[in-house]
């Protein structure tokens, strides 16, 4: 028992040195402590002097409740669609975007569970003793992220507009451990653009981290003994967080002394929920016109700043996606769903009039935005909204494919665009090359 305590303190210091992990939930001790695991960054071969205009870089913005469908499916395919209410924000970028129907996720079946498998395509419930456990696969921003973040200072971010519990994260590593986003622009912009006061006071902090991190695997392996067979399969992940959180001290490490891009300060609090994913949009592109990083994942979850559109005031938002088909609730929806989208637009547009390489830094950026949730209302996980902006794809059309067809299928089409050799993804069948690539 001694020293189990002896490693929550350890967890306590770590987390002042710029690392959080947490233990498992062990049925075989009297005492209990619970947390969110971290995320994944590997060492990587830096080049921080590389031209970067001309990288692929990689953002997905996933909507927790989904999108209301009969106001954001054209009725027409094609590139003479009329724009729905929820896409009549993007209008004036209708060349810079493609709308795809029909595509789903045929493994996963039933309301919420879509959101952790939007960037996977799969959900994994796993019983272990008295507890489920959900065990996702790599998400395909994290494997593009292995791929594009070789050369950043950050492999990829994970942001949100308000809290998420960790077994509805966007973003999911290869170990199937979900990666906790941030969701203070603040916090943010002092870990992308804040030169360290003192970096070698910061630089013994985190390698007395990593030394902790040691002592605490070395303790884990002998308390595995005393555990039960459900306790060791709980332990070995978090052996697996451990190791994990070592690569990122390391990642910290050899990035502490290298110069930081400079970018305006924020001065303003945010108070609203799109104030803050404005915000939150704002910090990606400067992070990725910067290469502070090539891959973002951005949640926009149901609930967190006030919600303020019209005359609604909501802290949020779940009893309007599941309206019951209530016109007047259903109004309140599309109000804020339209208000994702002009945040959206206004995202698109940002990176429109970034010059980068030969092109804009959205000729460069993938822009993935959809949900893993088709119908909030019906807890639909079939015809999922879908669009993708940006990246040197023909655009300026409605795709309806074949019913059922796998999200996963975009999935194999974007990596390949990103030059990720892969001809599978999850539960892919093919591609999608024939209708974006020029």
């Amino acid at each position: 028992m001694r020293n189990f305590d002896r490693r929550l303190n350890r967890r306590s210091y770590l987390a002042a040195a710029g690392a959080t992990i947490a233990l498992p939930f062990l049925d075989s001790l009297p005492v209990h402590a619970s947390g969110v695991f971290t995320t994944a960054a590997e060492k990587s071969k830096t080049k921080p002097d590389a031209a970067v205009g001309d990288h692929q870089r990689l953002v997905c913005m996933g909507v927790s409740l989904g999108m209301y469908p009969q106001e954001w499916n054209p009725k027409e395919t094609g590139s003479k669609y009329t724009a729905p209410k929820l896409i009549k924000p993007l209008e004036g970028l209708r060349n810079d975007f493609t709308l795809i129907s029909n595509a789903d996720h045929p493994g996963v079946k039933g309301g919420h569970k879509g959101t952790p498998a939007f960037l996977s395509g799969v959900y994994k419930p796993e019983r272990i003793g008295q507890s489920i456990v959900i065990r996702n696969q790599i998400t395909f921003d994290q494997l593009a992220a292995k791929h594009l973040g070789q050369d950043t200072r950050f492999q990829s971010l994970q942001l949100t507009i308000g809290d998420v519990s960790a077994v509805d994260s966007l973003s999911w590593n290869d170990k199937g451990i979900p990666l906790q986003p941030a969701n203070d622009p603040k916090e943010i912009f002092r870990r992308l653009f804040v030169k360290e006061k003192n970096p070698k006071a910061r630089e013994r902090d985190m390698k007395l981290g990593r030394s902790v991190l040691d002592l605490v695997q070395a303790d884990a392996k002998a308390l595995q003994r005393e555990l039960g067979v459900d306790d060791r399969d709980r332990m070995d992940q978090y052996l697996t967080s451990v190791r994990d959180v070592e690569k990122r001290i390391e990642r910290q490490i050899q990035w502490l002394n290298k110069p930081k891009p400079g970018a305006p300060s924020i001065a303003r609090q945010v108070t609203s929920y799109h104030a803050n994913l404005d915000m939150m949009l704002e910090l990606t592109a400067i992070a990725l016109q910067t290469d502070s990083t090539r891959v973002v994942s951005v949640a926009l979850p149901g609930g967190g700043p006030p919600i303020e559109t019209g005359n609604i005031r909501s802290s949020n938002y779940h009893g309007q996606s599941h309206h019951g088909k209530d016109p007047k609730i259903v109004a309140e929806l599309i109000q804020i769903e339209q208000m994702h989208t002009r945040s959206l637009a206004k995202f698109l547009n940002r990176l429109k009039s970034i010059p980068a390489g030969s092109g804009t830094l959205l000729d460069k950026t993938q822009v993935l935005f959809g949900s893993g949730l088709g119908n909030g209302s019906s807890h639909s996980n079939r015809d999922l909204p879908v669009l993708i902006a940006g990246g040197g794809y023909r655009h300026g059309q409605h795709i309806k494919l074949n019913q059922g067809t796998p999200l996963c299928n975009l999935f194999v089409t974007m990596l390949q665009k990103m030059n990720v050799e892969v001809d599978s993804f999850a539960g892919s069948t093919g591609t999608v090359n024939e209708f974006l690539k020029g």
